[in-house]
């Protein structure tokens, strides 16, 4: 079996967030979970560029758990349904800044309501989320 591909994730709802990286798993391994604006341009653009010792404050994701020197970087960047566009906007721009082969992965609720979804449904947001994923060839 091929190793996780590493990536994070920055959105407001911590139980969503911890369901997703559940349900990725083992083809994804969400590294990191950022949960405010704040949390997400302070760190993001750190891991994304290779600064491993930077912990996540919501002390969510694989490399809340894991050892420095076994940490990863991640490739993607998937965002949360709920977040105004200015931040995700403000996020991508300071990750890229940082890491121009990054690949940021969003999933509005248009996506979810257009999908038949009627709400944080962390299974199709999970089907959405691969489908976009794969397209992005990490």
């Amino acid at each position: 079996m091929a190793a996780s591909i590493p990536i994070a994730s920055f959105g407001n709802n911590s139980q969503v967030a911890q369901d997703i990286r559940t349900k990725l798993q083992p083809e994804y391994d969400v590294v990191h979970i950022c949960l405010t604006l704040e949390a997400a341009l302070a760190e993001l653009p750190l891991i994304f560029s290779g600064a491993l010792d930077t912990d996540p404050s919501s002390k969510l994701g694989s490399n809340a758990e894991t050892a420095v020197a076994d940490r990863k970087v991640p490739l993607a960047l998937i965002f949360g349904g709920g977040l105004p566009e200015d931040q995700i906007k403000a996020v991508k721009e300071a990750v890229l800044a940082k890491a121009p082969n990054a690949k940021p992965i969003v999933i509005t609720r248009q996506d979810i309501f257009d999908a038949g979804g009627k709400g944080p449904d962390p299974d199709l947001i999970c089907r959405l989320l691969r489908e976009k994923l794969a397209a992005s060839e990490l």
